[in-house]
């Protein structure tokens, strides 16, 4: 693919590859240092180191810790002495300690276990209260590449996870005293999300005279589970002697947990299904006596509050955080949660005690993420459309912030416009509108559509709109009915019927900037990917006025895809409200496949081979149905790459998407290829131009 020029004397792939990016963070207990990973690609790697800076040393250059090619994932012990931090070399990555008193020249401890060289750790890692052990989730795969292999799961492969056989994970305990590693579960779920709970009152003869700890998880992808989101709540002795698993939850959506000083677990969901808001809830002991273990009481902490926790304002820069992110942190007497508002996210305080109520800690134009938290500092992450996340810490009884980072991207100046457009039910819908910053009169612009659909556009940076800004595109990005911050109503709205409300909004939205002078209505493209690959596909077979597509790892055939995608089962009779085998109709008309060949748009499908989300077969038949059509088309497939692998999958995937999909603009929205099989139609029977 050739490169392209933005018009800055940058090629595309150097201003990606030129930007460095806060990566993951911790802040130590007594809230004076900072350390952090950040990531920046050089040649054909991702390479991530990490930094200690203090808190108060304005200016004050930060330490850097140079140990291996990609560490990231920093955690203080409970009295700030030890500082952990995840390795990855290869596919195996491992816990790391060093003292961060003794940074730059200080020895960096590697946590092996000899049983078992090749473990991989997977997530967070969890001091415990003491300091004096590390609670854990890892995988370990023994199965012989290019062996024939049975599946005998539900779910085979999850996106991300790839074959879950492959990737089942337990939960171990290191024993810093000891150097020993301690198993705790053995079993065939993806066991993660380790949190120290204290004794359940049992005497022992060891130095805890209340009783072992207990260590609570989130127990996923069972091989009987066949709705991908199910998980369960489990815990599970912290020292290894019994290692009876207990459970005390098992429900749809369940997100991210902690464990309470009190022995009670906070538990969040994420909103992301159907009918339903982020929440928050608390588990503790009914208070029963049975030889069974029987559910924990759930108290709702979020009930009559309407806040939408957790939420999805979606970037697609490679930042673990800016993604729905299972941290949970916990601070006067309350859970510190991102909620959804709009086109942002804000933090909020959610009381444990008491009656349900919330006090906002973070609110302003851009999307707040909270990191972590020592005394009354917050470590957290702020950024806009306009600029990636950056660090800093704010004193919570002063309010004063100090900066920690400052992210330089070197893509094109731009301004964002920000608009709302009225609509036929009352409602109005909320746009961005992203142009160089300078430019005069009516540009080519992109419609770029957000996945989902429950998330939004809004202020989170999407290396995308920078790039075609850059090559001298407006862009155009909107929160149609369906998106998420809006309320439960408007993200619910297209249950059963995409592409009909949702189709109008965005139509609504286009022609919105070319009355308003912005847009030049015979240069238009569009783009998307996931649910914005599927309405993007849904598009160019309803109309012809975009003179060129990018559909991305895309939904284009709801039928073939309920028994292939890790989601097909659950979550298509969810959104559609239909299963195939009692409304096939409604899967085959909402279905871009069905109108696939009217389309006369030139279009370049782009497509992770390891995706499991939408596998690959759902661009192979659009492209072989256009191409049959007689439509210009082209499929681009990145090897490795999952559902999100263009965003933060093999850097070489990164760099051909963000390569083909400006070139593709170039070439079809503003150059003088010829874009058309014959003349557009006449409008369909729902008013739709063909």
């Amino acid at each position: 693919m050739p490169v392209t020029d933005n018009g800055s004397g940058r090629t595309t792939g150097s201003t990606v590859d030129t930007t460095e990016l806060v990566h993951s963070a911790d802040l130590s207990p007594d809230g004076a240092l900072v350390a952090w990973s950040a990531s920046r690609v050089e040649g054909n790697t991702e390479r991530r180191g990490l930094y200690v800076g203090e808190v108060s040393t304005r200016g004050a250059a930060p330490v850097a810790l140079k140990f291996g090619e990609c560490d990231h994932t920093p955690s203080f012990a409970p009295d700030g002495g030890r500082l952990a931090f995840l390795s990855t070399d290869g596919a195996v990555t491992r816990i790391c300690l060093v003292s961060p008193a003794d940074l730059p020249g200080a020895d960096v401890e590697v946590l092996v276990d000899p049983e078992a060289p090749g473990r991989s750790v997977l997530g967070r890692p969890a001091w415990s209260p003491d300091g004096r052990r590390i609670a854990y989730a890892a995988t370990l795969s023994n199965r012989a590449p290019g062996v024939p292999y049975r599946i005998t799961r539900v779910i085979g492969w999850v996106d991300g996870l790839g074959l879950v056989d492959d990737a089942t994970a337990d939960i171990f305990v290191y024993d810093l005293d000891t150097g020993t590693h301690i198993r705790l579960t053995d079993d065939d779920w993806v066991n993660t999300q380790p949190t120290w709970l204290p004794s359940a009152g049992r005497t022992t003869d060891g130095p805890e005279a209340a009783g072992a700890p207990r260590i609570a998880y989130r127990a996923g992808f069972g091989p009987e589970e066949w709705q991908q989101s199910s998980a369960a709540v489990r815990t599970v002795d912290a020292d290894g002697t019994d290692r009876t698993v207990t459970e005390h939850l098992r429900t749809n959506d369940l997100f991210s947990l902690t464990g309470l000083d009190d022995g009670r677990i906070a538990v969040t969901t994420s909103g992301a299904k159907p009918r339903s808001l982020g929440n928050l809830f608390t588990l503790r002991p009914d208070e029963v006596t049975t030889s069974e273990p029987v559910p924990w009481h759930r108290t709702d902490r979020a009930a009559g509050l309407d806040l939408d926790l957790n939420g999805d304002v979606i970037g697609d820069v490679p930042i673990p955080f800016m993604d729905p992110d299972a941290r949970l942190l916990l601070h006067d007497g309350g859970a510190l949660l991102r909620v959804h508002f709009e086109d942002r996210l804000e933090v909020h305080r959610i009381a444990l005690d008491g009656e349900p109520r919330a006090e906002v800690v973070l609110s302003g134009p851009g999307c707040s993420y909270p990191l972590a938290v020592a005394g009354q500092r917050l470590l957290y992450a702020t950024g806009t459309a306009l600029s990636p996340p950056d660090l800093w810490v704010r004193d919570l009884e002063t309010g004063e912030s100090v900066p920690i980072t400052r992210t330089e991207t070197g893509t094109v100046p731009c301004t964002m416009t920000t608009f709302r457009i009225p609509t036929g039910d009352g409602s109005r819908i909320q746009a961005k509108l992203l142009r160089p910053a300078h430019a005069d009169g009516a540009l080519p612009t992109v419609l770029l559509i957000h996945g989902g659909p429950r998330a939004a556009y809004g202020e989170a940076y999407v290396t995308d709109a920078h790039l075609l800004c850059g090559a001298g595109f407006g862009v155009l990005m909107v929160n149609p009915h369906g998106s998420r911050g809006y309320g439960m109503d408007f993200a619910d709205a297209i249950i059963g019927d995409w592409g009909n409300r949702d189709f109008a909004d965005l139509m609504a939205a286009v022609d919105f900037a070319v009355e308003e002078g912005w847009s030049d209505p015979d240069r238009l493209g569009v783009a998307g990917l996931s649910y914005g690959g599927y309405m993007s596909s849904w598009i160019v077979g309803h109309t012809d006025r975009f003179r060129a597509a990018v559909i991305e790892n895309p939904v284009t055939n709801f039928w073939s895809m309920y028994g292939t995608s890790d989601v097909g089962l659950s979550f298509l009779p969810a959104v559609l409200d239909a299963l195939p085998q009692t409304d096939f109709e409604r899967y085959r008309a909402l279905s871009p496949i069905t109108t696939a060949h009217t389309c006369t748009t030139p279009t370049l499908l782009i497509q992770g081979e390891a995706d499991h989300r939408c596998p690959p077969e759902q661009s192979k038949q659009f492209y072989s149905v256009l191409r049959r059509a007689g439509c210009v088309a082209e499929l681009l497939m990145l090897p490795d790459s999952s559902h999100e692998g263009s965003i933060s999958g093999p850097v070489a995937a990164r760099r051909a998407q963000n390569e083909a999909l400006v070139d593709w603009m170039v070439r079809y929205v503003t150059g003088s290829e010829p874009n058309r099989k014959g003349s557009p139609g006449t409008p369909d029977k729902g008013g739709r131009p063909r």
